[in-house]
């Protein structure tokens, strides 16, 4: 063997160098970092399914929450740790970003690289391999699938699609006979439940990565422009080029444009959402333990697809008008600097113009003179100078009575433990069919709008309702002022033991 040995055709060299690079990444990083397990924890907290970005202050106080938790219950913590700047380090890190929203606030996001690690360490923590028959038959299709597309012979693509029609009708012919129907295992089912679950947790890192790609090429744009070295022709003509090449050549964009096709058709999506259906239906839920929780996570792949396909829409939206202010203001900014500089060289061809004579020419400066200033006046605030405002009125006297608790309390927050116990009174009634109709039967100081929020925050806690279904109730709520406010509630139908008691208790 050489100095440069070779595996693949690939040089030791060049592996090593790939293989540094990818420990030195972000991803590598978070899962080998000594409190590794204190940022996945917190992400998987403040992050759950379908959250895509939580507000800045919000997951300062989260994190803060969840150091004194951990700190409670005797965790070594990082020195000094506090929520905010735990959430600095991890932006130095590559885990998180933060990103201006619509209102005005600031946000957080997952970058690909924790997503990535997260489902690594996930995959790492499941007892059920994903070897399986159903994998393997995924493999296979696809390379028998792909081999087809690439081979240009008309007449092996004809003999093919003819074989395939053949089985199929045979098949079809046997059924019709009266032939056994073979039912799957559960042992099949169960392989190919793991394997598209599996599929399915690739799809937020996917979406993320195409996100953070679309950011880099539009930031990569706008420095073009600024550098101000090529025409804007071109540079446009770059830009477009590889906004097309990333949807249509890289993984990502393919995953973006399959959730596109897959929401824009209602019967594709239809059969999609059926066929999951089918899939945890079968016995072999049961017979593994498949959770509630696992059901609706896998039930909820359409809402990843949505949700996916949102963002990545939102973030070109966002790419494009940010764009489209750039060259506005680029182009009203050199069309302000070109007239003021253009009415200047007349005002001065005309007084120049006055006695020049023939052969005279104007002397220019390459730079321009440097300002000279000697002195700049400042004048300090001095306190003694002000004047304090005037006295306030006593209006003691003609202050209003102060209002009584149960005033204080009709306007406040959610009854959650009386609006809890009231329902589970009604429910007990089997007459009552739903959620919707439980509360229009409830007092009418217990159905206010703020009531419904925090029975959604009821049912979410627990696990009674993930918004996987759009299927609602109406309802009436009444304000404190006694006007009346229609409104919708998920179509549930939970038991009285169901609806127990959050913790927390009764706010307001």
């Amino acid at each position: 063997m050489g100095a440069e040995q070779r595996r693949g055709g690939v040089s030791i060299a060049t592996e090593v160098a790939r293989l540094k690079e990818v420990g030195e990444g972000p991803t590598l990083r978070l899962v080998t970092h000594k409190w590794s397990w204190l940022a996945m924890a917190v992400f998987a907290q403040c992050f759950p399914q379908h959250t895509t970005s939580v507000r800045a202050d919000r997951l300062h106080s989260q994190v803060d929450a969840h150091l004194q938790e951990l700190a409670s219950l005797g965790h070594e913590l990082p020195p000094g740790a506090q929520g905010q700047g735990l959430c600095r380090s991890w932006m130095r890190e590559g885990w998180l970003r933060r990103l201006p929203d619509d209102d005005g606030g600031e946000v957080y996001e997952l970058t690909s690289a924790t997503l990535a690690a997260q489902r690594v360490l996930d995959e790492m923590s499941r007892e059920r391999a994903l070897i399986s028959e159903s994998r393997l038959t995924t493999i296979v299709e696809a390379v028998n699938r792909t081999a087809l597309d690439a081979n240009p012979d008309r007449e092996a693509r004809i003999a093919a699609l003819e074989d395939e029609i053949a089985r199929l009708s045979a098949e079809h012919a046997r059924l019709a006979a009266g032939g056994e129907l073979r039912t799957a295992t559960d042992d099949e089912v169960l392989s190919g439940y793991l394997n598209v679950r599996n599929l399915l947790s690739q799809l937020p890192g996917d979406f993320r990565r195409l996100e953070e790609e679309i950011e880099r090429i539009h930031r990569d744009m706008i420095q073009a422009f600024r550098d101000d070295e090529r025409p804007r022709g071109e540079i446009l003509d770059e830009y477009l080029a590889a906004s097309r090449e990333l949807t249509a050549g890289t993984e990502q964009g393919r995953a973006f444009e399959g959730a596109l096709a897959i929401l824009s058709d209602e019967d594709l999506l239809a059969t999609f959402r059926a066929n999951l259906r089918a899939i945890v239906d079968h016995p072999f839920a049961e017979r593994i333990g498949l959770t509630r929780r696992e059901r609706k996570e896998f039930l909820a792949a359409t809402s990843i697809l949505r949700t996916g396909l949102r963002t990545v829409q939102e973030r070109q939206h966002k790419a494009s008008r940010a764009l489209a202010d750039h060259l506005t203001t680029l182009d009203s900014r050199h069309n302000r600097e070109l007239g003021r500089v253009l009415r200047q060289l007349d005002q001065e061809l005309a007084t120049w113009m006055g006695d020049a004579r023939p052969r005279d020419h104007v002397p220019m400066p390459w730079l321009p003179s440097r300002i000279e200033t000697e002195h700049l006046r400042t004048r300090f605030h001095d306190p003694a100078d002000d004047q304090p405002p005037a006295a306030l009125e006593d209006v003691t006297g003609t202050a209003p009575p102060p209002p009584s608790l149960d005033e204080v309390r009709r306007f406040g927050g959610p009854l959650l433990g009386e609006v809890q116990a009231a329902l589970r009174q009604v429910l007990a009634d089997a007459d009552v069919t739903s959620l919707g109709e439980a509360f229009n039967r409830l007092p009418e100081e217990l159905r206010r709008p703020v009531e419904l929020l925090g029975l959604l925050q009821v049912l979410t806690r627990l696990d009674l309702w993930q918004g996987e279904s759009d299927e609602t109730d109406p309802v009436t709520a009444i304000r404190p002022d006694g006007t009346a406010r229609d409104l919708r509630l998920p179509h549930l139908r939970p038991s009285p033991d169901e609806l127990t008691t959050v913790k927390g208790g009764t706010h307001g």
